[in-house]
This record gives structure tokens, sequence and C-alpha cells, in this order.
């Protein structure tokens, strides 16, 4: 089941990321071509590109779970029995749940407060709540990736498959 939703969840992802990416690269592209080329701007492209990249940034976090490519204690693991490496895997996992958990809190109470004020963009005029609800979304992606990385030490399957630290 872990492994179905995971299959789709990562091409979505990273479909969504290149996308944003693409985009944003593109929109810079454009502001630097109008402003020396034009001799003039599109006012509301720095502001876009920054929200693309932060929107981008928070959905790249589950991935990096999945792939195994965030921050880890690598030499403490290193240290351990064998026997033992998986227990460290498990609470680190449970670790990151408690944060992504936290995130979903936080995030989703800074998404409402926004919300109920009714805050804009300065130059977008778009609603910011629209930016901060990537926060709650990812920490909730987070939690999925991390329980896969639960049931996969439970079940004894790979946990990163194509991750290059396993």
């Amino acid at each position: 089941m872990f492994e179905l939703i995971s299959k789709y969840l990562d091409k979505i992802e990273g479909f969504f990321i290149a996308s944003i990416l693409a985009v944003a690269s593109l929109l810079t592209f454009t502001q630097v071509f109008f402003r020396y080329a034009l001799n003039d701007s599109i006012f509301w492209a720095e502001e876009a590109v920054l929200y693309l990249i932060i929107s981008m940034s928070f959905l790249s976090t589950s991935l990096g779970v999945r792939k195994g490519s965030h921050i880890t204690l690598d030499l403490l693991k290193s240290c351990l029995p064998p026997f033992l490496i998986p227990f460290f895997i498990v609470i680190s996992s449970v670790i990151g749940i408690a944060f992504a958990i936290a995130l979903f809190y936080y995030g989703g109470n800074l998404f409402l407060n926004t919300l109920d004020r009714g805050q804009l963009s300065p130059a977008l005029r778009i609603p910011v709540a629209s930016v901060y609800a990537f926060i709650p979304a990812t920490a909730l992606l987070q939690v999925f990736r991390y329980a896969q990385i639960i049931h996969a030490v439970v079940t004894k399957q790979p946990i990163h498959s194509e991750s290059p630290q396993q």
C-alpha cells in the first residue's frame, strides 16, 4: 500500500517541483531580459519568484525524507551494532514525525490567522494564506514519508530505494 501511494506521490511531487523550478527560472530570465534589454521591469516578478521558491522548498522536504537526503546522524548510526540500527532509524523517524506534527500545527495556525486577516501580497495581490498553505500540507506529506520509513523497517524492506547512502 505504502509503495503504491509513494510511487504516485513521487511522480506528483517531482512534477510540481520541476514545474515550479521551470516557471521560476523562466520568470527570472524574463525579468532580467526586461530590465537590461528593454529598460523596464515586471513589477510582480520578484515576489512571484520568491513565493515559487518558498513553495518548492517546502514541497521538496517530503521528497527529501523519501530519498534520505536530509541531515542524519550517520556517524552515530555507523557506531551502533547492526541489530540496533533499525531501532535507531525508527526513533529518528518518530522524532521526524514529531517535528512534522509541530510544523503542521504552527504552520496551520499561521495559515488560518493569515486567512482570517485576508492579507494580500503587495505586488501580486494574492492571498498570502495561499502561500502559507504549503506549510501544513507538506508537513502531512512528511508524516506520511516518515511513516513509510517506519513501515519499511518493520517489514524489513529497503528504506530509501534511490538513496546513495543505502
